[in-house]
């Protein structure tokens, strides 16, 4: 069976999107910015750690999903803790959001060390996010960040695809495709220096048309 999901350049999927979540209706702060106690809410989109019927672990300073998730494949909530912090990040430029790890938000080690988890009111065929793992390394003295994994689930909640991600340093783009309907996608990763997420885009034709 062909796999469904094809990685394109970020600037064709957002061709395909009209959702977008930029996170520029949050309070411009410094980092570490403010803990978002329960899941974001955007058109046609809800945003935090993990799906209902996962379960979260941790693997050193990492957040570990587990577990099946439940048909419909919808976010966990409320979380169990603040899924995600708010922050003005510098690489962006504009506010980003920073998964929480198992130390949580009151600790360096725990900001952008954590999973994050988008469902969708209706299956979506194209998706884009930016992410920033480390700043920009002109002498090539640091260790290339990652991994990162992006799971895709279909609608029967099925995993489909999951994409692993080896970004460089600085501001990264990642778009995909899918010939199958996407009800819902999580992020996990091991990079040491922590994630920014920012301009997740995501297709609403099948909720506009």
């Amino acid at each position: 069976m062909a796999d469904p999901i094809t990685a394109v350049p970020y600037d064709i999927a957002a061709q395909n999107t009209s959702g977008l979540i930029d996170f520029e209706s949050f309070p411009v702060l410094p980092e570490p910015g403010q803990a978002i106690a329960g899941a974001i809410h955007a058109p046609g989109a809800t945003l935090g750690a993990s799906l209902v019927g996962q379960s979260i672990g941790a693997s050193g300073t990492f957040t570990v999903l587990g577990g099946v998730p439940a048909h419909p494949a919808r976010v966990a909530q409320p979380p169990t803790s603040p899924p995600l912090a708010i922050a003005f990040h510098a690489g962006f430029g504009s506010n980003a959001a920073f998964p929480l790890g198992p130390n949580g938000f009151a600790q360096r080690s725990g900001r952008g060390e954590g999973s994050m988890a988008i469902s969708f009111d209706a299956p979506i065929q194209s998706f884009a996010l930016r992410l920033h793992l480390d700043y920009a390394d002109p002498l090539g003295s640091r260790s290339a960040p990652g991994p990162v994994w992006l799971s895709f689930y279909d609608a029967d909640a099925a995993r489909i695809h999951t994409e692993a991600l080896a970004p460089a340093h600085g501001v990264q783009s990642f778009g995909f495709l899918s010939t199958a309907p996407i009800t819902a996608i999580t992020l996990t990763h091991q990079d040491p220096g922590g994630i920014a997420i920012d301009d997740i885009r995501y297709s609403l034709d099948s909720l506009t048309n």
